[in-house]
């Protein structure tokens, strides 16, 4: 009986490390201030539509499509101005060894492979990096 109780403590362990929270990224906008090659820039990043895509992990966790709209932009004044303006479709599925598996913290770009989007346990944006040419940007929040 000992034995029984250890091996199904272990099991229900085991099963808790691959739950998620269940918390979604939510709708709104995230405004910072970055430094840039000397320059100071606004970073704006807007979520503008959130959607089920309809796909499970092995573990039954609904993944998600999260449209954003990215705004990089510097006083017309700097050094070197800067306006550049991104729209990139995250999801939060990740291929694993084993298949799938959903993550509420982390999503990735599914049009825009470099990008990836941190989101804190109240569904809020941490922070956000996408690919400006060769160099990546990161705006944290």
């Amino acid at each position: 009986m000992k034995h029984l109780l250890i091996a199904l403590a272990l099991v229900s362990t085991a099963a808790q490390a691959h739950t998620i929270t269940g918390q979604m990224v939510l709708k709104g906008t995230a405004k910072t201030k970055i430094m840039i090659q000397g320059s100071e820039a606004k970073c704006n990043v807007k979520i503008d539509e959130i959607k089920n895509n309809l796909i499970e992990d092995s573990f039954g966790n609904p993944a998600y499509h999260v449209w954003t709209k990215i705004d990089l932009a510097s006083s017309l004044s700097a050094t070197t101005p800067i306006n550049y303006k991104l729209e990139v479709r995250f999801t939060n599925i990740h291929k694993t060894a084993d298949g799938k598996m959903v993550r509420d913290d982390l999503y990735v770009g599914e049009d825009v492979p470099r990008a990836r989007m941190v989101v804190n346990e109240k569904g809020r944006i941490k922070q956000v990096v996408f690919p400006v040419g060769a160099d990546t940007i990161t705006c944290n929040f």
